[in-house]
C-alpha cells in the first residue's frame, strides 16, 4: 500500500500542470480574441464618416508656404475630370484591370480572404511586407474616403475593409468598377482612364489598342516607376507583363501579343520631342507667384508621395517648401530681361534654366524652368535633359581620380594628340576647344587643365582611373542620373544627359565638404485639419572625403579666379565655378563652328546655382549657339541672380580647410618632386591629401652637350666649344609633333653639328703666319659663326663666341679681300660677354666693296699685349651684284 500511494502522487501533479498550461493558453488566446475585438471595434468606430459624394470631387482649396512660412500660392481644383459613363468603358478595358489587379472581383464581397491568407503566406516565405492583398473595392474607398492613404497602419487597414463593405452592400459590381476607374491616378497628372489615354496615347478611350490598354492596366502598382515619358524601357515590361495576364486571361490571342509586345510609344515620344514631355491635364484654373516651383511642388507631391491631383488641388492641405522668395524673384527677373540672353537666328528664342539649392540643408532655393511661363508646361530646369559638357569633368574625372588616391592638382599629364578605339571599328580622338588655334598645350598640371577646361587631359585621367570608378562615382557618390550606355570615355568630355536640378544637387555636395543630402522642395505637408500627412525623410551621407571636397572646391576657385569662370567673380565671396559647352555633332553639322549647350555651375560655401542655355531642339540644324560659352550669358545670370541671393549674408573668403591638407613643391612638367635638374621656372608649390604629394624625384630632364656654335645641334668629337644644356626628355612623344611653345626651348637636338673644316678654303688665304715667340698656347682658339652682310652700310657682321676666361682679351681679325693677295688685320676692343657680334667695315674709300669672296679669321691677343692666340678657322662671305 504504501508503495501504491508513493506511485500515484507524481501522476497527479504533472495532471495539475498541464491542466494549468492549458488554461493559460486558451485564457491568452481569449483575451488575445477579446483583445483584437476590441481593437477591431475601435477601429472600425473611427471609420470615416461614410458620404457618397465622397465618389466625386469634394474641393477644398490648398495652400503652398515659402521657407519663412509665408503663404506664396493657393491650389484651386476644377472639374476637369473626364469622367465616363459605365457605357463609355470598353469592356475589354474592364475586363484586363480586373485581371490584374483584382481577379475575384467579381466573387469576393468587398475584401477577398483567399488573398489575405496567400498574400500572408508570401510574406511569411520571403520575410518581408511587400505583397499587396487590395481589392478594386478596398482601392477605392481608400482613395475616396481616407484622409491619409499614404499611411500603412493597422487602423487604416481595418477601416478599408469597412468601407469597402459598406460600398459592396450600396453599389453594384459594375457602378464600383466605373468609380474607381473615373477616380484611379495613373501618373502625369492624370487621374481616370479618359485622362490618362488622352496623356500617354492622344486618344479617346474607346480607340485605345490591346497594348494601350495594358499600359494602364500596369500603371496602378507604381505610376512614377512605370511612367514612359520617364522610365520607357521599364514601361515596356510592365506593359508586356499585363500582355502576358491577358492572354493568360484568354481576353487576347498569342499572336495579338506577339504583335503588341514590341509597339513602340509613338505618342510619348512625340511629345517628348515638341513638348519635352507630357501635356499635362489641368486640373487647376489659378495662376500664383513663382509658378516653375510651385509646379515641381506639385510634381514632388505625385511622383515621390503618390499623392493624387485630386487631394493636391481639392484635399485642403498646407505644403510648406523650401523656397527663398528672394532669390526665386531673382532668378525670374534675370530670365525676363533679354539682355540675359544672345539673340535667336528667327523667332525662336534662346531658351534656359536655373535651379539653386542649399547644399547643407538640401532644400530648393529657386528654380526657373525657362523664360516664359506656360501653365504646367515644360520645366527645363528638371524636366530638360541635356548634355553638361566640360562641366561634368569635377563629377566624373577630378572629384574620383583624388578620391581615389594617388592624384593631385599638380599631377602632371600630356596634352598631345591621342586616340581610342571608338567601337564600330571606328577610332576617336578627342582635342581641346582651342587646339586649332593654339595648338597642344603639352605636359600641364591637373590644376591647369581644370582652369582652361582641357579635354584631352580630361579623357587620359579617366582612363587612368577606370571609367567604372568615375561612372560609379557620378551616379552612387554624387546622384547623376548615368545610365549603362554612359560607361565610355566620352562620360569625360559630358556625353550624358542631365537637368540642371541633377547639377545643382551633385555640386552641392562639393559645396557641402562632401556629405550629400536629399534634394528636396518640400518640407512637410499637413492635411485639412493640419494634421501631419507627409513629412519628407531628408538622408545625409558622407559620400566622399574632407579632403577630397576641398581640393576640388580649391581647383575650381582656381577656375574662377584663374580660367574660363573670371567672369562670375563677386566682391570678395569665395566662389567656385566650372563652364561647360557642348559640342555639334560632326555627321550633322560638319565643320560648322558653334555649340548645342552652354552651361555654368557655380557655388560658394553655403549655395549652389545651375545655369543652362539652348535651343529647346535643332529641327533644321540651324538652331544651335554660336560664340556663346559658360562663362558669357550663362555666368552673367548666374552672377546676377548670386549677387541677389547673397546680399545681407557674411562674406566667406574661402572654403575651410579641413584636416588632412598638406602642401609642398612639386615640378611642374611631371608633378614630381623637383631634381638638381629642374629649370626653376618649372618648380611650383600644390596642395594635397596627406599621403598624396609625390615621394619620387623627377625624371624629366637631361642635360647634352651642344655645339656652341650650332645650339640647336649636339657636339661631336672634334666640336671645339661645347656648352651644357638642359633639356626635356620625353621619348614617347612622336617625333612628328610640334611642341608647345613654352616647352620647344627644351626640346633636345637630335643631330650632330658639322665637324670644323680641317683643309683650306681653296679660295682664301690662310692668315698670316705669327712667329712661335708671338704665339701665346695659353689662349684658346676663337669661334666664328655665320657671317652676315648688310648691303646698306657695306658691314660684316661676324659671331664669336667667347669662353669665360677670356671674356676681357681682345681680339684680332683677318680679312683677306676678294681679289686681293695680302691680309688686313684689325684689334678689337676685349668683350665683355660669351657671345658677341663683330661688326666691320668692307667699304674701300666710301665706295661698295667689289663683288666677290671675303674671307674671315681670328684670334685671341693676350691682354698684356705680349702675343696673340692660335687662328681660328676661316668664315666666308660671298658677296654678289
Amino acid at each position: 500500500m504504501p508503495s501504491s500511494r508513493k506511485s500515484t502522487r507524481p501522476r497527479r501533479k504533472r495532471s495539475s500542470k498541464l491542466r494549468i498550461v492549458s488554461l493559460s493558453i486558451v485564457s491568452l488566446i481569449i483575451l488575445a480574441v477579446i483583445g483584437g475585438g476590441i481593437f477591431v471595434g475601435i477601429a472600425a468606430a473611427q471609420t470615416p464618416k461614410w458620404d457618397p459624394s465622397s465618389l466625386s470631387d469634394q474641393q477644398q482649396t490648398s495652400y503652398v508656404y515659402d521657407k519663412n512660412n509665408i503663404q506664396i500660392a493657393q491650389l484651386h481644383g476644377v472639374v476637369n475630370r473626364q469622367v465616363v459613363e459605365s457605357a463609355q468603358i470598353p469592356d475589354l478595358v474592364k475586363k484586363t484591370f480586373v485581371a490584374v489587379e483584382d481577379k475575384r472581383f467579381y466573387q469576393h464581397f468587398g475584401i477577398d480572404p483567399i488573398r489575405i491568407i496567400g498574400s500572408a503566406l508570401n510574406d511569411l516565405r520571403s520575410g518581408s511586407a511587400k505583397e499587396g492583398a487590395s481589392t478594386i473595392t478596398v482601392q477605392l474607398a481608400r482613395n475616396a474616403f481616407i484622409e491619409d492613404p499614404t499611411a500603412k497602419t493597422l487602423t487604416r487597414k481595418i477601416q478599408e475593409a469597412v468601407l469597402a463593405l459598406q460600398l459592396e452592400h450600396e453599389y453594384t459590381k459594375d457602378e464600383i468598377l466605373t468609380f474607381y476607374l473615373n477616380k484611379i491616378f495613373l501618373g502625369e497628372s492624370s487621374f481616370g482612364i479618359q485622362a490618362a489615354a488622352k496623356t500617354y496615347f492622344g486618344e479617346d478611350l474607346k480607340d485605345l489598342t490591346p497594348d494601350q490598354i495594358a499600359l494602364l492596366a500596369g500603371l496602378p502598382q507604381a505610376p512614377s516607376q512605370y511612367n514612359p515619358y520617364v522610365h520607357p524601357d521599364a514601361a515596356k515590361n510592365r506593359r508586356n507583363i499585363v500582355l502576358g495576364v491577358m492572354k493568360d486571361a484568354g481576353l487576347i490571342t498569342a499572336s495579338q501579343y506577339n504583335q503588341y509586345k514590341d509597339a513602340p510609344f509613338t505618342y510619348v515620344d512625340t511629345m517628348k520631342n515638341q513638348l519635352g514631355g507630357a501635356q499635362k491635364t489641368t486640373v487647376s484654373a489659378a495662376s500664383y507667384k513663382y509658378p516653375y516651383f510651385v509646379d515641381y511642388v506639385v510634381e514632388e507631391l505625385e511622383t515621390a508621395y503618390n499623392l493624387t491631383p485630386d487631394q493636391i488641388y481639392s484635399g485642403g492641405l498646407k505644403i510648406y517648401t523650401t523656397i527663398d522668395t528672394k532669390i526665386q524673384s531673382a532668378a525670374e527677373d534675370a530670365f525676363a530681361d533679354p539682355s540675359n540672353f544672345p539673340k535667336g537666328i528667327d523667332k525662336t528664342e534662346i531658351q534656359g534654366a536655373m535651379t539653386v539649392i542649399d547644399p547643407t540643408s538640401g532644400g530648393i532655393l529657386a528654380m526657373v524652368g525657362g523664360r516664359e511661363y506656360t501653365t504646367r508646361g515644360l520645366n527645363r530646369a528638371w524636366q530638360s535633359k541635356r548634355q553638361p559638357g566640360s562641366t561634368i569633368k569635377p563629377l566624373v574625372v577630378y572629384g574620383p581620380a583624388i578620391e581615389k588616391g594617388g592624384y593631385f592638382p599638380g599631377t602632371v599629364l600630356d596634352d598631345m594628340p591621342v586616340s581610342y578605339n571608338g567601337g564600330n571599328g571606328q577610332v576617336w580622338a578627342p582635342t581641346d576647344f582651342d587646339t586649332i588655334d593654339k595648338g597642344w598645350k603639352g605636359l600641364i598640371t591637373m590644376r591647369y587643365a581644370l582652369e582652361d577646361s582641357v579635354n584631352v587631359y580630361a579623357v587620359k585621367l579617366l582612363n587612368l582611373i577606370g571609367i567604372d570608378y568615375g561612372w560609379k562615382f557620378g551616379k552612387d557618390n554624387l546622384g547623376l542620373p548615368l545610365e549603362d550606355k554612359d560607361r565610355v570615355l566620352s562620360l569625360a568630355l559630358g556625353t550624358p544627359e542631365v537637368s540642371t536640378l541633377d547639377m545643382a544637387s551633385a555640386y552641392g555636395v562639393y559645396a557641402n565638404n562632401g556629405v550629400s543630402v536629399t534634394t528636396h522642395a518640400i518640407v512637410k505637408v499637413n492635411d485639412s485639419k493640419d494634421n501631419p500627412l507627409i513629412t519628407p525623410k531628408i538622408l545625409k551621407n558622407r559620400v566622399m572625403k574632407e579632403t577630397t571636397a576641398y581640393i576640388i572646391n580649391n581647383m575650381l576657385r582656381s577656375v574662377v579666379t584663374d580660367g574660363t569662370a573670371y567672369s562670375a567673380q563677386i566682391g570678395n565671396w569665395a566662389i567656385a565655378g566650372k563652364t561647360g559647352t557642348t559640342s555639334l555633332d560632326p555627321v550633322k553639322y560638319g565643320n560648322k563652328s558653334g555649340n548645342p549647350d552652354a552651361w555654368f555651375a557655380g557655388y560658394t560655401p553655403n549655395i549652389t546655382g545651375i545655369v543652362w542655355m539652348g535651343y529647346d531642339s535643332d529641327p533644321d540644324g540651324q538652331h544651335y549657339l554660336r560664340n556663346v560659352y559658360g562663362g558669357s550669358y550663362p555666368a552673367q545670370i548666374w552672377k546676377k541672380v548670386m549677387t541677389v541671393a547673397l546680399q545681407e549674408l557674411p562674406v566667406q573668403t574661402e572654403f575651410k580647410e579641413p584636416a588632412g591638407i598638406v602642401s609642398g613643391n612639386f615640378d611642374t612638367k611631371s608633378g614630381l618632386l623637383p631634381s638638381s635638374l629642374t629649370p626653376s621656372a618649372f618648380i611650383s608649390t600644390e596642395i594635397a591629401a596627406q599621403g598624396d604629394l609625390p615621394t619620387r624625384v623627377s625624371d624629366v630632364w637631361v642635360q647634352k652637350d651642344v655645339d656652341a656654335d650650332h645650339p640647336n645641334m649636339l657636339a661631336n668629337s672634334k666640336t671645339k666649344n661645347v656648352i651644357t644644356k638642359t633639356f626635356l626628355n620625353l621619348p614617347n612623344r612622336d617625333p612628328s609633333w610640334t611642341w608647345p611653345p613654352s616647352e620647344a626651348p627644351y626640346k633636345p637636338p637630335t643631330e650632330l653639328a658639322p665637324e670644323p673644316s680641317t683643309e683650306p678654303d681653296s679660295n682664301s688665304q690662310a692668315p698670316p703666319d705669327t712667329n712661335n715667340s708671338q704665339v701665346d698656347p695659353t689662349l684658346p682658339t676663337p669661334t666664328l659663326g655665320h657671317v652676315t652682310y648688310d648691303p646698306k652700310t657695306y658691314t660684316a657682321v661676324i659671331p664669336m663666341t667667347v669662353p669665360a676666361d677670356n671674356i676681357h682679351d681682345s681680339t684680332v681679325f683677318y680679312l683677306q679681300r676678294s681679289g686681293q693677295a695680302t691680309v688686313e688685320s684689325f684689334a678689337i676692343n676685349a668683350s665683355n660677354s660669351k657671345t658677341t657680334s663683330i661688326s666691320i667695315s668692307l667699304a674701300e674709300n666710301g665706295k661698295p666693296p667689289i663683288p666677290g669672296d671675303y674671307v674671315f679669321s681670328a684670334a685671341f691677343q693676350n691682354r698684356n699685349g705680349s702675343g696673340v692666340g692660335p687662328p681660328s678657322g676661316s668664315v666666308k662671305l660671298t658677296i654678289t651684284d
